[in-house]
């Protein structure tokens, strides 16, 4: 009997076995692990053949180490052999320098670059520049015509003071930037330059304003208006950043001669420059008229969350806006005038709006009232902020541009889409020159700036919208399974 037992024990044992390996469980397990060997399989396939292909993907949230357009079409055009000379010790190298540095060669067979130790060639650099060369530096050499551009390294390094620690930390690179300006620079024969007026309390030109129009390779100088009797021959572009007191009748006559002989004017002006008739003469000549006092808008989605006066102006189509309106980055133009087209405007002008407001704007007449609400006396809009004026007269086109805020090319607006509007506005005045400024990569992280109506709207969906998808949601589920 014991025997029997037996037997039928090891054959129960043995059915449990055939069972485990032909049940439902069984296959499913079998089909997982047989998935799982799969992948694995593909997974270490597909990285050797990345591997081997050195293929790169960059996931960085500013594509910090991927070239720009406006890059990659400059290089395309190249006709001149260019050499990048990346100035370092071996082992000292700054890897996101190099790394960048070698996308110009990879891109292109009319870029080479070579790695140029300082110490064991220390007479090299002295060949094309005279600049004192600083490790991890790069000099750019056109070939053909032996022209060369230095780049220091603290030029491609982005810092701000740290007032906690009272040391400069680095925030971001302008590697790219840097590179491509030089490239640029080494291939164009002739290079504009941007004369600035002074003697009549203009503002300062930004840090931001003058790197961007440095790195398009335009010459930015001063020009004394008061001591001149014409503006100089040379002068690609004539910027008057923001007059606090008069021209005079002299200066207005030999600028208005210059815009005649087809010359190129950039103006920011501020609501002070409303009592300065010879300055205002300058833009009703160009069709131009300016309110008195400051811009309030009174569409919420049109200004900053809490500031009628910070304005989100509507973009208009025009080739100084096409790379504003490329970024989608909202335009911030902070105490801004209101434009119109004058009533006595030449028939040979034409007048473009860039940056309009909405229907709803108004100007407040008196600048130190502290209400944000329309008063007896304010001028109903809509205003223009931006305005591009071009003047046609036997075969001669001369152009003005307007912007009615101070704050247009200031610091505090440039990481917004203030940065492409003056790339495309010098761009354009800069006439057949193609002129780059590419944006500075930043190691931090990246503020959106939203309009009050927008942050009710966001603030509805997170609060309201998306709990109570969720509560329905359940509920709906809890119903059913009830039911079943």
């Amino acid at each position: 009997m014991k025997t029997e037992n037996n037997e039928k024990k090891q054959i129960n044992v043995i059915g449990n076995i055939k069972a485990s390996f032909s049940g439902r469980k069984f296959r499913s397990g079998a089909y997982t692990t047989i998935i799982s060997v799969v992948v694995i399989i593909m997974v270490l396939v597909v990285n050797l053949i990345v591997t081997k292909m050195n293929i790169q993907f960059d996931l960085s949230s500013q594509s910090m180490y991927t070239l720009t357009k406006d890059t990659k079409d400059l290089v395309s055009s190249l006709k001149d052999d260019i050499t990048i000379y990346y100035m370092v010790q071996p082992g000292n190298e700054q890897a996101e320098f190099e790394k960048i540095a070698k996308l110009y060669d990879k891109l292109s067979n009319k870029i080479t670059l070579v790695n140029k130790d300082p110490v064991q060639y220390p007479q090299f650099a002295s060949k094309y520049v005279d600049d004192t060369v600083a490790e991890n530096s790069f000099i750019v050499v056109n070939n053909t015509n032996d022209r060369a551009k230095y780049i220091a390294s603290s030029d491609m390094l982005i810092q701000e003071l740290d007032y906690t620690t009272y040391q400069y930390k680095t925030t971001g690179i302008d590697v790219e930037g840097k590179i491509t300006s030089a490239i640029q620079y080494v291939t164009t024969e002739d290079l504009p330059i941007m004369y600035t007026t002074t003697g009549h309390g203009e503002a300062d030109n930004s840090d931001s304003f003058t790197k961007s129009v440095g790195k398009m390779n335009i010459n930015i100088q001063t020009l004394s208006t008061v001591t001149q009797s014409t503006i100089p021959e040379d002068c690609g572009i004539l910027f008057i950043n923001t007059p606090q007191s008069d021209f005079s009748d002299a200066e207005t006559t030999m600028i208005k001669a210059y815009l005649d002989k087809g010359g190129k004017v950039l103006v920011t002006l501020d609501y002070n420059a409303s009592k300065l008739p010879n300055f205002l003469s300058i833009l009703d000549y160009y069709g131009i008229k300016m309110s008195e006092g400051i811009v309030l808008e009174g569409d919420t989605n049109k200004y900053a969350s809490g500031y009628p006066h910070y304005i989100i102006p509507n973009i208009e189509s025009h080739d100084i806006t096409t790379k504003v309106t490329s970024s989608n980055v909202p335009v911030f133009m902070p105490i801004s005038s209101g434009l119109t087209v004058s009533d006595s405007k030449r028939s040979s002008l034409t007048v473009t709006p860039l940056l309009t407001t909405s229907d709803s704007s108004f100007s407040k007449v008196n600048v130190e009232s502290t209400t944000s609400t329309k008063e007896d006396g304010d001028i109903s809009g809509p205003f223009d902020l931006g305005v591009v004026s071009e003047a046609k007269y036997n075969d001669v086109t001369s152009d003005l541009v307007v912007y009615s805020s101070v704050y247009t090319f200031a610091d505090d607006t440039a990481t917004y889409g203030n940065s492409s509007l003056l790339t495309g506005t010098i761009g354009y005045l800069a006439g057949d020159m193609q002129t780059l400024s590419i944006p500075t990569k930043s190691y931090g992280d990246t503020y959106v700036t939203v309009t009050q109506l927008q942050a009710i709207m966001w603030g509805a969906v997170i609060i309201i919208i998306i709990p109570a998808f969720i509560l329905i949601t359940g509920g709906v589920i809890c119903y059913k399974r009830r039911r079943k």
